[in-house]
């Protein structure tokens, strides 16, 4: 039981992540430093190339100064190559995307609520007729 309130806990935390930009950045941030760590490891490197090689490997830019010769260690940059251009960057640009993009004929909560009120009185009438 305590891995399910574990695993529902993880999931709201990835949720909230994912609702604003700051939240993705952070995600970002993270993945390149858990890459860098785990290239790091695997390769014997300094952690401030490691840091150079996830960035550049993220971006997938791959100048290719820096590489990884273990199986970990390409295992990390598969992964790194994966998330970050194909989830986390269209998921930061479809967020910033959603700012910017209003909808003028929407209707606001309060206008949704007078016409569900709307909706109960002619239900009620309506009602009231067929009786």
């Amino acid at each position: 039981m305590a891995g399910r309130r574990y695993a529902i806990r993880v999931k709201g935390i990835a949720t909230n992540a994912i609702d604003d930009v700051a939240g993705l950045l952070t995600l970002y941030i993270g993945c390149i430093f858990v890459a860098a760590a785990v290239f790091t490891e695997a390769e014997g490197k300094p952690f401030r190339e490691a840091l150079w090689w996830a960035f550049v490997t993220a971006m997938t830019i791959g100048y290719g100064d820096i590489y990884p010769v273990t199986t970990t260690g390409r295992i990390a940059g598969i992964a790194l190559m994966h998330i970050v251009p194909l989830f986390i960057i269209p998921l930061i640009t479809a967020r910033m995307a959603s700012r910017l993009i209003v909808d003028s004929d929407a209707f606001t909560h309060t206008e949704q609520e007078e016409i569900k009120a709307l909706l109960r009185r002619v239900d009620a009438k309506l009602d009231e007729r067929a009786d």
